[in-house]
């Protein structure tokens, strides 16, 4: 039987694309079982974007853990839970901890496996006269809030602990503008957005009177999630296990580099680069994967507390997965055993997961 030069091209030409998409696995691919490219959705917002995606891409880690990534603009909280509820997407990413934690004390099956933002850029802005010198500058006040964003809950949070959340009067509104432009009309004393309204807020002559972070550390911004049920899946559990290796690569590299991170934000997204640097540079920021249970289940508790969420049989634990995050850790830590990074993550995994 004779075979055609262009058919052996073709299947050499399949064979080094397999190989090659395997050859940094451990695991399942490693050994060869499975070496076709998984495909997730992640949902984000547009004004935050998802660094380790473009950092991923731009260094060709998705496409060594053979996993293909598609990212999914939905900028409003209720169309992304939607969303991911009807199996349009598969994962979202950056829309709080608040949030998804009320769809799940209401029953809905959302699994928090990974993190995108333990903390977020999520100040309180005030005009210049008016005075803040400490937390109880807010008693007896008005604060504008967007509800069950991170700034809400947050700031609730420390209110709460601090023994005067009854003596604040929050006032809700459905978008950050919306509060800052209640701030500048005098409709309310203060008004607390989520990231990236820093700029917009200074150029409203407004400025900063506090954040949150610093009153409440690592308080669990943006957690990431997927349908408990799609999670059940080995082939979906797979794909997350590889975005996952290609994410903490990507955070790796990230690492003193936050310029390039700017410049891929800038261009990925419809920010101009002034923004962009004003929260990626920021050190109110802090991007990591690590699922940080223990923060989920402190806000948890803290929004029982004042009353976000009604006594419920639901326990939060059976919605946090950690294990797909550390065995992805655990095979970058086997695979590049000189990083000093990835043995780190393993130490902070340990002080907020177990």
């Amino acid at each position: 039987m004779k075979i055609k030069l262009s058919t052996i091209v073709l299947y050499l030409g399949m064979a080094l694309i397999l190989v090659g998409c395997g050859s940094e696995h451990s695991g399942k691919v490693a050994a060869g079982a499975q070496t076709d490219v998984l495909k997730v959705s992640v949902a984000a917002q547009n004004n935050s974007g998802q660094v380790f995606q473009y950092m991923a891409e731009k260094y060709g880690f998705l496409e060594e853990e053979c996993v293909d990534v598609e990212m999914v603009y939905i900028n409003n909280g209720t169309d992304a839970f939607q969303a991911l509820v009807a199996g349009k997407v598969d994962v979202l990413s950056t829309y709080g901890t608040g949030g998804p934690l009320v769809q799940i004390a209401s029953g809905q099956d959302f699994t928090v496996f990974s993190g995108y933002m333990i903390i977020g850029e999520t100040p309180c802005f005030g005009k210049p006269e008016t005075e803040w010198t400490s937390l109880e500058s807010f008693r007896g006040k008005t604060i504008g809030i967007t509800r069950f964003g991170t700034p809400d809950v947050v700031l609730k949070g420390v209110l709460y602990d601090a023994g005067f959340y009854d003596d604040v009067t929050f006032i809700e509104f459905k978008k950050n503008q919306d509060v800052l432009q209640a701030v500048v009309a005098g409709e309310v004393d203060f008004g607390a957005t989520a990231t990236g309204y820093e700029l917009q807020a200074a150029d409203l002559g407004l400025e900063v009177k506090m954040w949150p972070d610093e009153y409440w550390p690592n308080h669990s911004c943006c957690r990431v999630l997927a349908k408990g049920s799609w999670m059940q899946d080995e082939t979906n559990q797979e794909a997350l296990y590889r975005m996952l290796r290609a994410f903490l690569r990507a955070e790796e590299a990230m690492q003193g580099n936050y310029d390039e991170v700017v410049d891929l934000v800038v261009k990925n997204l419809d920010l101009d680069k002034a923004t962009a640097e004003s929260f990626v540079k920021s050190p109110h920021m802090k991007y990591d994967n690590d699922p940080f249970k223990n923060s989920v289940v402190k806000m948890w508790n803290k929004m029982i507390d004042f009353g976000y969420i009604a006594d419920t049989k639901v326990q939060i634990e059976d919605h946090i997965n950690t294990e797909i995050y550390k065995k992805a850790l655990d095979s970058l830590i086997k695979d590049y055993p000189d990083s000093q990074f990835f043995k780190d993550k393993l130490v902070l995994f340990n002080e907020n997961n177990i």
